[in-house]
């Protein structure tokens, strides 16, 4: 009797044992998941302070007179809406591009002036003038925002344009006042 008790108090304390041993290893892995976690959240904190620092260099070194410069933004807007007019002058508009805009750019202008074929024709489209307002912020992107006055088969159109601009290239634009092309007049 006395050795199967020895025996069942060897085997507790084995047990016993075994088990404070897998508690021992699972408070390790915690311990080891929450160290990982947090020198992970230091170098993703340590990376955003470094962009921060750089973004608050880079605004730092602009100057208000930059902001207020938007010769770059009136050249590139003059000239996208230069070479919008040219290209609605021409009989075939085969693959319309611009070297200040992407397609999709140039495909919601093209839209909105002159919306597809006409029965009678294709219609005189010339420019008129256009009265744009250009805005730049410090990190170089900006807006234009105005007016452009053309004529439509002898009609006087305007339309409303927003461009949106990075570097020199216009981005993305919105269009106000879309005309009826058809020749139906609206109706």
């Amino acid at each position: 009797m006395q050795k199967r008790t020895y025996r069942m108090v060897y085997g507790f304390i084995t047990l016993l044992a075994l088990v404070c041993l897998i508690d021992a290893v699972a408070t390790a892995k915690r311990h080891n998941d929450t160290i990982k976690a947090s020198q992970t959240e230091i170098k993703q904190l340590s990376h955003q302070t470094q962009n921060n620092q750089k973004a608050a260099i880079a605004y730092e070194q602009v100057e208000s007179s930059d902001i207020r410069n938007t010769d770059d933004f009136q050249k590139t807007g003059h000239q996208f809406i230069v070479e919008m007019f040219d290209l609605l002058k021409k009989q075939q508009l085969n693959d319309p591009k611009s070297k200040v805009a992407n397609d999709k750019v140039v495909s919601a202008f093209l839209g909105a002036t002159f919306g597809g074929d006409v029965d009678e024709g294709r219609p005189v489209i010339k420019l008129v003038e256009e009265d744009m307002t250009y805005s730049k912020s410090a990190d170089g992107t900006g807006i234009g925002f105005g007016q452009v006055t053309y004529t439509q088969s002898g009609k006087k159109q305007e339309i409303s344009l927003l461009m949106h601009m990075q570097g020199n290239q216009i981005t993305e634009l919105q269009v106000g006042k879309v005309r009826d092309t058809s020749g139906s007049g609206g109706k």
